[in-house]
């Protein structure tokens, strides 16, 4: 065999392999070059010299993926189950039983414990263990064939005689897919592919590292800079986590490729450094459904009917067409206005359970009831006499369960105010005007409507204040402060949404930050921030900042489209849908939560015009929502006040 004909890399962090990693990297490279492929793992470099390892060659399993099978069992082999006795204790360090043969390897953790006395079956006498005493963890520094030596952090002094043991339990490992040059199908497929790996494995618990990818981006960290091992330590002691398995995607001869690394903070250098194609086999499942209440099977019957998500990601959304086909969703026209919409909400009031929405074009409100896909004229009001409206809410304030309109506006020389519409018997009335502050409504409680109100205050100089919110209540027309809230430092009032994305019992905050990526928070915590641009607002402000010697300078602000937070699939989890009009015109972004962490998927709906708003209801006849979508044709491209909107509307599946 030539000797160029494949390659085993080694793990940097331990300088040599354990009798059962070599024996299994061995049987992982044999199987690559039996089924025509090169090395278990080779540098972007090696790779342009070689063939990829396909794992889908005549004689294999369908569906087997050799590298990602060598992967796994290389983690596995980091964590040996192994116990022993302490040999010695000399200046702090401390001799083991164990050494190479046993699987031992530099940074290892151990924990040390000392028996007691015995534990006896009280009418057998049979022995049934022994009582333990914990003593403390030690980490090896240096491992020979049949001993080792470590460093040990204890409670009460180690001693001669004493036990230890790598626990049998999972080891809890954090995996982190960094996005390149896959799309997110593919990421989405293989992380799955691996994630279901390691937990049939039975030796690792594995999470999702979301909200690490964020706190890069703030860093300044690059992908292949962390790779490196640049911030692994500082986002270990940030998120709290011991092993962190790093995914990198990128393009090598125009196909997808993997940097892993796997890093310990007990080790300074990664345990595992490696590299591969994805195997054909995930390439071909990246095409399955994936979504957030999807099983692994991919070939279970398909449910009648399939949920709006479903279809939605699978394409069944015909660019361009009106179609009540079999094959696409239903879409209706139920409206058209001569002027462009900048503002819409929807939402089932709880009062009469009639869905209700409210738009605006700047200048005036007008709400309507939605009976039998129709629209159904309630009230309209003026007030663009302080400012031109930049968002519109439908906000229980009271608790009666009719909505009130909240809404935020804005004029260059007046400066920012929010008002408060309630109406009776259809007479619409200011209930509070005038509010120096955003205003932003959501839903706290989980109760499929707005009941709460944030209120952020206006900075004369930035328009938002960075990192400030606070609960209030509307109390004789005025505003009072209930408590403080935490916000990321990006957070702003317009482009935000609250849903239950990251699980049923959670708020997650999803608001457009500056640089138009959707970001996910919990708590004030960033957990997610997409990769792809999202948003694209045509309502611009003009903030004019007074200056001693230069007279003013004028600062310009894009109002973002709110996120709709609506549950598409019927698993009680809601998906965020997010117009991409800064990408083009008509595209939607569907982010989702599927078993291997958040994922975007772009839709191309074929409207003719931006979509400058979206909303949703179920009524309760109906097993699925109704998106309502502002379709909006401006007569200009330099301003927004001109124009015609259709109102588009899907019809569900009953």
């Amino acid at each position: 065999m030539p000797r160029s004909s494949f390659q085993i890399v080694a793990c940097p962090g331990s300088g040599r392999y354990s009798a059962g990693m070599v024996r299994r990297l061995l049987i992982g490279t044999l199987l690559c070059l039996l089924v025509g492929g090169s090395s278990v793992a080779f540098s972007p470099e090696a790779v342009a010299q070689q063939r990829p390892v396909t794992g889908d060659t005549p004689g294999q399993a369908p569906g087997n993926s050799v590298p990602m099978t060598v992967l796994a069992d290389q983690l596995v082999d980091l964590f040996p189950k192994i116990e022993g006795d302490v040999l010695e204790v000399q200046d702090g360090t401390l001799t083991l039983s164990v050494g190479r043969k046993d699987g031992a390897r530099p940074g290892l953790d151990l924990a040390i414990f000392r028996e007691g006395r015995e534990i006896k079956h009280p009418k057998t006498g049979q022995v049934l263990g022994r009582s333990e005493m914990a003593v403390g963890r030690v980490t090896l520094t240096e491992v020979e064939e049949q001993f080792s030596r470590g460093t040990a952090v204890a409670t009460v002094p180690v001693a001669a005689g004493d036990r230890f043991r790598l626990s049998s339990g999972k080891i809890r490992l954090v995996l982190l897919p960094l996005a390149g040059g896959a799309r997110d199908t593919l990421i989405e497929a293989t992380t799955q592919e691996l994630v279901e790996r390691l937990n049939g494995s039975g030796r690792f618990v594995v999470s999702m590292g979301d909200s690490i990818n964020p706190y890069l981006a703030q860093e300044g960290i690059k992908g292949d800079d962390f790779l490196d091992g640049k911030g692994v330590k500082e986002a270990a002691a940030r998120f709290k986590f011991e092993n962190l398995l790093v995914l990198q995607f990128k393009r090598v001869q125009n196909r997808p490729f993997m940097e892993v690394r796997f890093f310990s903070v007990s080790s300074r250098d990664p345990l595992v450094n490696t590299a591969f194609f994805v195997p054909p086999s995930v390439r071909t499942a990246a095409d399955k459904d994936r979504f957030s209440s999807a099983a692994r099977d991919v070939n279970r019957p398909q449910a009648k009917p399939r949920s709006l998500l479903s279809r939605l990601l699978g394409g069944d959304l015909e660019a361009g067409t009106y179609s009540t086909g079999e094959n696409s969703i239903p879409l209706r026209e139920v409206a058209r206005f001569a002027f462009p919409v900048l503002a819409m909400d929807i939402s089932v009031q709880p009062k009469d359970k009639i869905p209700r929405v409210a738009v605006s074009d700047g200048e005036k409100v007008y709400q309507y009831r939605i009976v039998n896909q129709k629209f159904e004229p309630e009230w309209s009001f003026s007030v663009g006499t302080l400012g031109r409206v930049m968002s519109i809410q439908l906000v229980d304030v009271d608790g009666d369960g009719i909505f009130e309109v909240v809404a935020n506006r804005y004029h260059n020389q007046a400066g920012l105010n929010s008002f408060v519409i309630t109406s009776k018997d259809g007479k619409p009335k200011f209930l509070a005007d005038n509010l120096e502050m955003f205003l932003f409504g959501l839903d706290a409680k989980n109760e499929g409507h707005k009941q709460t109100l944030w209120a952020q205050r206006f900075n004369s100089d930035n328009f938002f204040t960075p990192g400030q919110a606070d609960q209030v209540v509307i109390k004789k027309g005025s505003i009072v402060t209930e408590k403080p809230v935490r916000v990321p430092t990006s957070f702003r009032p317009m482009g935000a949404a609250f849903s239950n994305i990251h699980g049923k019992d959670t708020r997650a905050l999803a608001h457009i930050d500056p640089f138009n990526r959707l970001l996910i928070s919990l708590d004030g915590e960033d957990i997610w921030r997409s990769s792809t641009v999202v948003g694209g607002g045509y309502i611009k402000m003009e903030l004019v900042i007074p200056r001693a010697r230069q007279g003013s300078q004028s600062k310009f602000y894009k109002i973002e489209p709110t996120p709709l937070a609506v549950d598409l699939d019927g698993d009680g989890i809601e998906e965020l849908i997010v117009p991409q009009n800064q990408v083009r015109e008509g595209l939607l972004a569907v982010v989702f939560k599927g078993p291997a962490g958040y994922r975007l998927q772009s839709i191309d709906t074929g409207f003719e015009g931006g979509i400058t708003a979206l909303g949703a209801f179920r009524t309760e006849d109906s097993i699925q929502p109704t998106l309502v979508a502002t379709v909006v044709r401006f007569s200009s491209i330099f301003t927004s006040t001109s124009g015609e909107t259709q109102i588009i509307m899907t019809v569900p599946q009953e």
